[in-house]
């Protein structure tokens, strides 16, 4: 008897908590570009992100959704090891600072796993091929909607010192354009 008075507790909770989602559809889009580079220097690149969020993560300000994404990282007039594609899938938990009609603020935080097409970026050694990503920022979504946003984060891939070598890639200041449709 008390198990079923839990489970019905928690459905009541999911389903009080999804119905306050102002987001209407679960799929989105990223594209991502970096303004600063710190680890290696000079590092220019991209990055283009699917994500779907489920309703059960889906809270009055805040929502968890999973982003798979592709990105490619060069530096200019660099050797053989100065590109390297990576292929990450994370969770990205968003909260909602305050909700207004024409855009409301919002924090991000995400850790997930990568896949390293190289071990070595222009004379850093990553270790090996498993890396993690990590990202934090701060952006707008515009509309009572959401569907679009713009957000100002840090990116940094590392392996956590898994590898015997961890030069790591960090780009300090990414600007990203995400779109829910």
């Amino acid at each position: 008897m008390t198990r079923k008075v839990l489970v019905a507790i928690l459905l009541a909770s999911i389903t009080t908590l999804s119905s306050a989602q102002t987001v209407t559809t679960p799929y989105n889009l990223t594209m991502t570009y970096p303004l600063i580079s710190k680890d290696p220097c000079h590092l220019h690149g991209y990055r283009v992100a699917a994500g779907y969020q489920p309703q059960l993560l889906t809270w009055q300000k805040t929502y968890i959704y999973v982003d798979a994404s592709y990105g490619h990282w060069w530096v200019p007039g660099a050797n053989t090891q100065g590109s390297i594609s990576i292929y990450s899938i994370a969770p990205i938990i968003r909260s909602y600072i305050k909700e207004f009609s024409l855009a409301s603020p919002f924090v991000e935080l995400s850790i997930g796993a990568s896949y390293l097409s190289k071990t070595r970026l222009n004379g850093h050694n990553l270790g090996m091929h498993f890396s993690f990503q990590d990202q934090l920022g701060l952006g707008l979504a515009f509309g009572r909607e959401k569907r679009l946003a713009v957000s100002l984060s840090a990116l940094h891939y590392s392996n956590a010192s898994l590898g015997s070598h961890n030069s790591g890639i960090t780009v300090p200041l990414i600007i990203n354009l995400n779109y829910r449709f």
